[in-house]
């Protein structure tokens, strides 16, 4: 059973994109999902079609899922192993800041489940007005979720919140709701065009709202896929484990937490 999503958004250093992505699809998923508490782990890029304008400090290039049936037990594999050969962390990450949190989940709605998800992701992030986090859970879950769910090329709808149980980095998120929407069509994202069901809501901080579109990077890589690997995988982890070489971090687990 399921018990979180850990939301990762990261980005490279200006010119070390494919290192990072060698790094954190070949050899950083392979390590995490050969933690305890994790089940399954996805990327996916930014998009070039984007549903509102994005802010402009707004820079982050990849957005990972983890399913993650314990998660103070992952995040404790973390603590204990990060930047150990048990998980070797490339120099290629800007890691100024860490955005990298689990969030809980409150709705959830597939679509259809005999059909797998294959294409990207419509990702949103926002914070209740003042005072209206218990009508916001209420109104999201019970009206909201279920409308945009039966958007076009929708596959999955979930909508989650942040608690400081279980959290891998001792500080808070921008945001403390997200809904991820899983999608199976090019075109999906244009049900979100301009947001105006969020945009338009009085339980929503509009200062904090964000909606974000996402291209599928990698398939959705399972405990099983690194337990017991193919020989193709075995070869893709050992030829970016000799071009990362000793190119790799040697400081800053000071950002994790520690209890």
């Amino acid at each position: 059973m399921i018990e979180a999503v850990l939301v990762v958004q990261t980005k490279a250093h200006p010119g070390r994109e494919d290192d990072f992505d060698d790094w954190y699809t070949n050899i950083h998923f392979r390590d995490a999902l050969r933690f305890r508490g994790s089940v399954t782990a996805q990327r996916f890029a930014l998009s070039a079609d984007q549903p509102i304008a994005l802010p402009a400090q707004y820079d982050w290039q990849c957005l990972a899922f983890y399913d993650v049936f314990d998660p103070e037990r992952f995040s404790r594999e973390h603590w204990e192993n990060a930047l150990t050969p048990r998980m070797m962390v490339t120099t290629a990450i800007d890691d100024s800041t860490l955005e990298d949190y689990h969030y809980y989940p409150l709705a959830f709605r597939n679509t259809d489940p005999d059909t797998a998800h294959s294409g990207g992701v419509i990702f949103e992030q926002f914070n209740a007005a003042d005072g209206k986090d218990t009508d916001l859970r209420a109104w999201y879950g019970d009206e909201y979720l279920p409308a945009a769910a039966r958007r076009p090329g929708v596959q999955t709808a979930g909508f989650l919140m942040f608690r400081t149980f279980g959290q891998m980095i001792p500080t808070q998120p921008q945001y403390r709701y997200v809904g991820i929407y899983k999608v199976n069509s090019a075109d999906a994202w244009k049900g979100w065009k301009d947001a105006p069901e969020l945009s338009a809501s009085p339980l929503i901080d509009q200062t904090s709202l964000l909606v974000t579109h996402w291209d599928r990077l990698t398939e959705k890589f399972t405990k099983d896929d690194v337990q017991h690997p193919t020989s193709q995988g075995l070869a893709a982890e050992e030829r970016a484990r000799a071009r990362m070489g000793d190119d790799v971090m040697t400081g800053g687990t000071e950002k994790l937490g520690t209890a």
